[in-house]
């Protein structure tokens, strides 16, 4: 049970081979004493098995194992294994310090604590994949005896996952219960409830390097109670998800001491290619630039007018980038070219009347969706019928769409960014934030550092040029174009506070840092900001 990884009871096909051994004979010589040196024997509780694969649910001790002797002061003693293990009953020796009295509880493993009658315990958030499992908590009593019964304080799961690609770096098990982190009981109650699931997101994850296996087990200790949800998430080298799977056809009850085995078969991973006309980021294909209306442009596929801007850089009105701050008000007769647009309004994207913008309940989701009502309830294909809606998915005809809340939070969360700027031409700096992959499958770094970008660096991700913004209030102005930046995503949302949409949800750049969600009571469907359109796979 050595570097957190713990046999006791989710024993799979290694170690059941050797569960035939039969325990030696324990009848020692030894006197009992609660001071100097201690010598206990300890057994452990079996499980009970509700399994259809190898387990036996039969608990061993192994070579190297440890328990936590608490003393009547709250102190702790390790008391270290005596022998080879491999029995359920085995010679566990120790020694209470001078002054000190061994007191009424016994923890495994050594890293549970014991306040008052709390016990306490942090459970790993990463495992091997191995026969022996995953911390299993166990508690004794010690009385006026040398020998003492480890009860156990969790439930066993043993989960099969098949069909796990050569390029799968690591697998994330995540359940609507907390399977890691930090949890407690209360001794002596534990013994019969055990320590109780908990509301969380915490998961498991099981790193595979260098992987060669299509099929991997993993036993692990999980807290008492009901789960109606485990997925199996798997992740590429570049910490992209590539696949993931619900283990579950219905809730389960974990019980305490029991064993269960559980399989899943990941779906079959196709490696994303290139698509021309976007780059590839967090695992979505990105457009490469913001949506347009532009009179006279002629992109293919598109609706007369429309296009994605010709790089990533470019914003309408961006020659004035290099005064910062710049404002520009268009002409309300004259609006033959703008990238500022209110949300969900089709047939006068650009204008702040309200009768131009969607008006949609908290939730409403319009990403790769059409509209002819303003409520955004009266869906249609036609899209010459429609009025309001995505007007991504609109302009190009179906080729994009905006992106959703979840996919701009995972390129916060996935992707590395960095601060900085680009040169066009002399006196033309064009701001704003590059998102990429992390080299090498390593961590996403952030840094709000200004940095100088080559062309050779756009084209390795997604950059969102700080364009500016139009006010709910102010029809055809832009404002801060070169200081802030902000991007609509497809869902409405309230923010902080606020009890009408406001959709606030939007990826907002200003100076240096950038920033999702970005709540802003006063971003209603008005206001006019830009769109990084998705590519519709």
């Amino acid at each position: 049970m050595k570097k957190s990884l713990f046999c006791c009871c989710a024993a799979a096909a290694a170690l059941a081979a050797g569960c035939g051994k039969s325990d030696k004979g324990y009848d020692p010589d030894i006197k009992f004493s609660k001071t100097g040196d201690v010598t206990l024997i300890a057994s452990i509780e079996n499980c009970t098995t509700k399994a259809s694969l190898v387990n036996t649910g039969e608990a061993r001790w192994l070579q190297g194992d440890a328990i936590s002797v608490i003393c009547t002061d709250g102190t702790a003693v390790q008391f270290a294994l005596d022998g080879t293990g491999e029995t359920r009953k085995a010679f566990f020796k120790g020694t209470i310090p001078a002054g000190k009295e061994m007191g009424g509880w016994a923890l495994y493993p050594v890293s549970a604590t014991l306040s008052g009658s709390t016990v306490s315990v942090e459970l790993p958030g990463e495992i091997i994949p191995s026969s022996q499992g995953s911390c299993s908590v166990m508690a004794a009593r010690i009385e006026d005896s040398y020998d003492i019964t480890f009860k156990q304080l969790m439930a066993y799961f043993t989960v099969q996952i098949g069909n796990v690609s050569p390029e799968t770096a690591k697998i994330e098990l995540k359940s609507d219960k907390s399977l890691s982190g930090q949890f407690s009981a209360t001794l002596p109650d534990a013994l019969e409830t055990g320590i109780v699931a908990q509301a969380g997101s915490n998961g498991i994850v099981i790193p595979l390097p260098e992987n060669t296996v299509s099929t991997i087990t993993v036993p692990f200790a999980a807290p008492v109670g009901e789960y109606g949800s485990l997925i199996a998430v798997a992740y590429d080298a570049g910490n992209n998800n590539i696949g993931e799977v619900e283990c579950l056809t219905a809730p389960i009850k974990a019980e305490l001491a029991g064993l269960r085995s559980i399989s899943a078969t990941l779906p079959t991973y196709a490696p994303k290619q290139p698509i021309e006309g976007t780059v590839l980021v967090a695992g979505i294909y990105w457009a490469l630039g913001n949506l347009q209306h532009v009179t006279g442009s002629t992109d293919d596929g598109f609706q007369t007018d429309w296009r994605i801007a010709p790089a990533q850089w470019e914003y309408i009105n961006s020659g004035n980038a290099g005064s910062a701050g710049t404002a520009v008000t268009f002409s309300p007769t004259n609006y033959t070219q703008y990238d500022h647009f209110n949300w969900g309004g089709i047939g006068n994207p650009y204008d702040n009347v309200a009768a131009n913008s969607a008006v949609a309940t908290v939730g409403t989701d319009i990403s790769g969706k059409m509209y002819t009502s303003q409520n955004c309830t009266t869906t249609t294909t036609d899209f010459t019928a429609a009025t309001f809606g995505d007007l991504a998915y609109w302009a190009s005809k179906g080729k994009f769409r905006m992106p959703k809340p979840a996919e701009l939070q995972k390129l916060m969360d996935e992707a590395s960014y960095q601060y900085g700027c680009y040169t066009v031409s002399p006196g033309k700096d064009i701001t704003g934030v590059l998102f990429t992959d992390p080299e090498n499958g390593g961590e996403p770094v952030h840094s709000e550092v200004e940095t100088t970008f080559t062309a050779e660096d756009i084209a390795k991700g997604v950059f969102l040029p700080k364009g500016g913004r139009r006010y709910n209030t102010q029809a055809y102005v832009v404002n801060v174009q070169g200081t802030q930046g902000t991007y609509w995503a497809s869902e409405s949302s309230t923010g902080s506070g606020a009890t009408q949409p406001c959709y606030g949800t939007v990826f907002h750049i200003v100076s240096a840092k950038a920033t999702f969600p970005y709540w802003n009571a006063a971003f209603d469907a008005k206001a006019g900001f830009m769109i990084r359109p998705v590519y519709i796979e």
